[in-house]
């Protein structure tokens, strides 16, 4: 087995970057999420957001069966390093606890799509701050792996 050398401050730049990028998707998403709920049927964004789920799943489990990765340049790049750094046994434990979160989620949502009839439901600004606490969080969690490193 090879042993590669890893610039420590080269990883951080890059999870910095991937960190604004990340913040920035996030920004388009949920003003995108807005625009919809108010133009188009809830069925339909509820649509989206089960298919956009069942895609994220089978990019998790290819890269548990292949062991590779998608994303971007930097992504593959401080996914590698995540891997070396954890351990391949670690990593892969945590990529299935992933993948099993990630199915729930996708067959919560499959499920509230076909048995709940979600035409009705209306949505204010309160239904978002669970979004905005979720992007907190996981700034905060960035943040915290990156001066951990």
């Amino acid at each position: 087995m090879v042993e590669t050398e890893w610039d420590i401050h080269e990883v951080k730049r890059l999870k910095k970057i991937q960190l604004v990028q990340g913040n920035l998707f996030m920004l388009l998403s949920y003003g995108l999420l807005i625009y919809l709920l108010m133009n188009i049927d809830t069925v339909v964004v509820i649509g989206l957001v089960c298919i956009l789920l069942w895609i994220y799943l089978t990019t998790i489990l290819y890269t548990l069966k292949t062991g590779k990765t998608f994303g971007t340049k930097i992504s593959r790049h401080v996914q590698k390093f995540d891997e070396y750094r954890l351990g391949k046994k670690r990593w892969k434990r945590r990529k299935i606890i992933e993948a099993v979160i990630i199915s729930i989620c996708s067959m919560g949502v499959t499920v509230l799509l076909f048995v709940l009839d979600v035409n009705y439901l209306r949505f204010d600004f309160i239904n978002g701050l669970p979004l905005i606490g979720g992007w907190i969080g996981y700034n905060i969690g960035e943040i915290v792996r990156i001066t951990d490193l």
